[in-house]
């Protein structure tokens, strides 16, 4: 699975970093990643006001690079390079990003947290919001592979590019693959005459054929694929997929991050979004490589002139 040649993973001198680290390797192995990228961001900005006697030792290119030795075990073949910059750490990644020509960038769904009032994922929402490329975001605590894939789908062209990405990773890691679609259940159903019972067969046996349609028009290299499709009757399909994956361990989420343009910029779909702040799993929001190029260059030329 070639999709992603070029990694980049982000790490902030947190304790997640060495967990972030040993996790890449197996995801390189996966992945068969050509470039392995690992990138320290030293904000200043973040990190004003703070007692400099308690701050720890700068990060260095060459720290950094010790620290990834230590630690990383790709398939031997990788390219790595790491870096320390300093800058805004949603910029400088997306900068990162933008110049290395990136394929998949890779966080804690803590990085850049400075306190624990912080709401720890607004820095990789934001990330994913404007990444030209897919973003894989981590809790924190994660196995090092999952044994199910769970990708939520609709019938679109954006999870048809999901289910083909979560698909090739299961090719080679040999997980299991379930394409959840959750179906909203409307309290319209007594207008027509029918059971609440009988009014949820029926948009479950649509669902099913809703789910076929995409498995017909998806490449899913061969790997067996089941659909689970699932009643949502409060209106909060993110609680539907919450409790598909319990407590999350030995699971994984592929989602496709529906993106759109706009004076505020881009936006992740509401649920990707929400996934990525609640999941007990590593969430893999799939973008379509390239999409937003236009925007992302406006923001580091604005920023270059500040």
């Amino acid at each position: 699975m070639k999709r992603f040649k070029k990694v980049l993973v982000c790490l902030d001198g947190s304790p997640h970093d060495v967990p972030m680290v040993v996790n890449t390797g197996g995801r390189s192995r996966v992945a068969e990643s050509e470039e392995m990228h690992f990138l320290h961001i030293i904000d200043d900005q973040a990190n004003a006001g703070m007692d400099s006697s308690d701050s720890p030792p700068e990060i260095t290119a060459e720290s950094l690079r010790s620290f990834v030795k230590e630690h990383f075990k790709g398939h031997g073949r990788e390219a790595i390079q790491c870096d320390a910059v300093r800058g805004s750490r949603l910029l400088e990644v997306l900068r990162y990003a933008h110049d290395k020509d990136i394929d998949l960038v890779i966080l804690s769904r803590y990085y850049g947290q400075r306190s624990e009032q912080d709401d720890e994922t607004t820095l990789p929402r934001r990330i994913t919001r404007k990444a030209t490329c897919s973003v894989l975001v981590l809790p924190k605590q994660f196995t090092q592979q999952a044994d199910e894939l769970i990708v939520p789908v609709r019938d679109s062209e954006c999870s048809a590019q999901a289910l083909e990405v979560a698909a090739g990773i299961a090719e080679v890691s040999g997980a299991r693959l379930t394409a959840l679609n959750v179906f909203h259940v409307s309290s319209g159903y007594s207008r027509v005459g029918t059971t609440r019972e009988e009014h949820t067969a029926l948009l479950q046996a649509s669902a099913q054929r809703e789910c076929e349609r995409l498995l017909k028009r998806s490449n899913t290299h061969g790997v067996k694929v089941d659909c689970n499709n699932m009643p949502d009757v409060g209106n909060d399909p993110v609680t539907v997929i919450l409790d598909v994956l319990g407590d999350g361990v030995g699971k994984g989420v592929v989602i496709g991050a529906r993106g759109r343009t706009g004076a505020a910029g881009v936006l992740l779909g509401n649920v990707t979004e929400q996934l990525i702040r609640q999941s007990p799993s590593p969430v893999l929001a799939v973008k379509k490589k390239g999409e937003h190029m236009g925007i992302v260059q406006a923001l580091l030329l604005i920023a270059s002139h500040e």
